[in-house]
């Protein structure tokens, strides 16, 4: 059975209504990032630079760390961020309207995603307003459960690319939103501790980044074995725009300069654009 076959379980109108609801989604996130900059950015001295000031070390991985950090550089992540949500939704929403594929409704929860890394300015906000730390600690784990949303979300549409049979996507919903609260509740969380980018810490960090490899491996594996299985050489360039958007994801995510929310935005953009074009290209005609 192939991929369009055991997807007839949502109907296109169904798999559209998530987008729509998205679409919402980032709009608020936009919107709450908007009403909170208007609070935070009236105080003196300015929230943003205290609370990075305040950070107990730099994020790990793919950063800039030879560069200064940037309280505003982390700002613009955020809005990036909330931005990308909110015009890759659209974009994803207007391109596949009418246009069947099981992988793309997961390509849109990973740019949902990126909608939760407004509650990062919880950490300023909370310094301005002396909010007691559980406010941190459930933005943090609204955090965490977004982000693992996203990469769990590129996981699953690269098990669907590779032929994963499944006869109730609904189901695989469920057990994907499942996972990411899980993970998101289990973890350690230190609400008066955080890095500079913003991100809170948590006692598993370094094996939570191994798992985030290890998935981004596995995904971009399941992408390529599509490329051999099915004879199309359209995964190829889905794959290499995986790629782009586990790096451009990596640089935004944990960005603490200016150069990094750039990269990460372009590196977004492009391979959000080449997955989606690629995929519309592959079930175009089916």
């Amino acid at each position: 059975m192939t991929a369009i076959g055991y997807y007839q379980d949502m109907t296109l109108k169904e798999r559209n209504t998530f987008f729509k609801i998205g679409v919402c989604v980032a709009a608020l996130a936009l919107a709450a990032v908007a009403a909170s900059s208007a609070v935070i950015f009236r105080v003196d001295p300015p929230a943003y630079p205290v609370a990075v000031e305040g950070a107990v070390q730099r994020p790990y991985g793919l950063m800039l760390n030879f560069l200064r950090p940037s309280a505003y550089g982390v700002f613009a992540s955020i809005i990036i961020s909330a931005l990308y949500a909110l015009a890759s939704l659209i974009y994803i929403y207007r391109f596949f309207e009418k246009t069947q594929s099981p992988e793309i409704l997961y390509v849109g929860f990973f740019a949902l995603s990126f909608a939760f890394e407004v509650c990062r300015v919880m950490i300023p906000l909370a310094n301005v307003n002396e909010l007691a730390g559980i406010y941190v600690v459930i933005a943090a784990r609204t955090l965490f459960f977004g982000r693992y949303l996203g990469l769990f979300s590129l996981l699953t549409a690269g098990l669907y690319a590779s032929d994963f049979n499944t006869q109730e996507q609904k189901y695989t919903i469920v057990i994907l939103v499942s996972v990411s609260l899980m993970f998101a509740v289990e973890a350690p969380i230190d609400g008066f501790s955080w890095n500079t980018a913003l991100n809170v810490t948590n006692g598993y960090s370094k094996l939570f980044k191994t798992i985030e490899i290890s998935v981004a491996a596995i995904t971009l594996a399941s992408f390529l074995m599509s490329a051999l299985t099915r004879g199309s050489n359209m995964y190829l360039f889905i794959s290499i725009g995986i790629f782009l958007a586990f790096m451009g994801r990596g640089f935004l995510l944990n960005a603490d300069t200016w150069i990094a929310p750039i990269l990460g935005a372009l590196f977004l953009g492009i391979g959000t654009w080449l997955v989606s074009d690629k995929l519309h290209s592959v079930y175009l005609w089916l």
